[in-house]
């Protein structure tokens, strides 16, 4: 197998170390600059994407650049017969990520967005919990996902509108959260009330507030911010059911608390030996050894470099799950704008 990468920048690197764990071969890295493309220190190095995909015999294109070239570079990958791993969100708006659903699976790509918090051992083991009955019926789930990068001098292009799109949090952030959110519970979210604000990167939104409702009358809360002071990347998830409650936090994703209603909590750790059998699967190490945020790009990207060999493989997030993404942030930027309810645009 062999890979090409197209963007430069840290989420580029992590791709790249994951890769080189599962032993794909890196084949060329496509950047802004000859320089910055050399600068990787991996594959051959190009300044546009367009002769990379004509000279190169690559696989899969992993596309880690910013939003607003998103669908232009991984339709251009598919019409090459390429397979594509784009970073999230999938596209700037529900057209871009449509277009790029539909190419795909027109010429039976292999595509998928990278929502790399499915590859956590112990999300599968939430997951696992719900579908069981562990937690009962499930009531309602809320969390947030904070970092701080506002505060900094340089917030990069995801605060550029022309780069990012038309939201930052919720695009950048909160997709993540949302598409765990309908992971773990099997329902899709249907409904969002939204209020923005912007603290620092005006025009574009830095805190979030979201309410939900999902499709199997669940409901939600989900608080976004770029500009929680000390916060570097916390993801927290809560689920509460009618029989127990689940938290799980991404900055300490080794351990996940369960909370039943009629005793003690629990410490359920990453454990091969105990977890339910698709958590273990994702687990490399024995209890009480960390894995974390670079194993979980590694497990989903095995799951899906098997998928373009043509091998057994587990289920894995793709276009449609990321154009579901793009559907809930446009429904949260009109209801920010409008002060209401708005529906979430079904799927293609």
């Amino acid at each position: 197998m062999r890979a090409a990468i197209v963007g430069t920048g840290f989420i580029a690197r992590v791709h790249a170390i994951a890769l080189q764990a599962i032993g794909v071969e890196l084949a060329a890295v496509c950047g802004r600059t000859p320089e910055g493309a050399q600068a990787f220190g991996a594959g051959r190095a190009y300044d546009d994407l367009s002769t990379l995909l004509a000279g190169e015999d690559v696989d899969v294109l992993h596309v880690c650049t910013p939003n607003a070239v998103h669908a232009q570079q991984a339709i251009a990958a598919i019409e090459h017969g390429i397979h594509v791993v784009c970073e999230k969100p999938l596209a700037v708006s529900t057209g871009e990520s449509r277009a790029m659903l539909a190419a795909a699976e027109e010429r039976g790509i292999v595509h998928a967005t990278c929502y790399h918090v499915r590859g956590y051992p112990l999300v599968e083991q939430m997951r696992h919990d719900v579908e069981a009955g562990v937690v009962g019926d499930v009531s309602f789930v809320h969390g947030r996902y904070l970092c701080d990068d506002v505060l900094f001098p340089a917030s990069g292009w995801r605060v550029d509108p022309a780069r990012s799109g038309p939201s930052y949090v919720v695009g950048d952030l909160g997709t993540h959260w949302l598409d765990l959110a309908e992971h773990i519970t099997g329902q899709e979210v249907t409904e969002v009330h939204a209020e923005f604000r912007s603290f620092a990167t005006e025009p574009l939104e830095d805190y979030a507030a979201l309410l939900l409702r999902f499709s199997g009358g669940t409901a939600g809360c989900l608080l976004l911010s770029a500009g929680a002071a000390g916060r570097k990347n916390q993801l927290l998830f809560e689920c509460e059911g009618t029989k127990a409650g689940l938290t799980w936090d991404q900055e300490a994703p080794t351990e996940l608390r369960r909370r039943p209603a009629d005793g003690p909590a629990q410490v359920v750790v990453k454990d091969p030996a105990t977890n339910a059998a698709r958590a273990r699967r994702l687990s490399r190490y024995p209890a009480g050894h960390g894995e974390g945020y670079g194993g979980a790009f590694r497990n989903l990207f095995a799951e899906v470099y098997a998928a373009v060999a043509g091998r057994d493989h587990a289920p894995f997030p793709t276009f449609r799950d990321g154009h579901r993404g793009v559907a809930t942030m446009e429904a949260a930027l009109r209801s920010a704008s409008d002060g209401g309810w708005a529906v979430v645009e079904p799927g293609p």
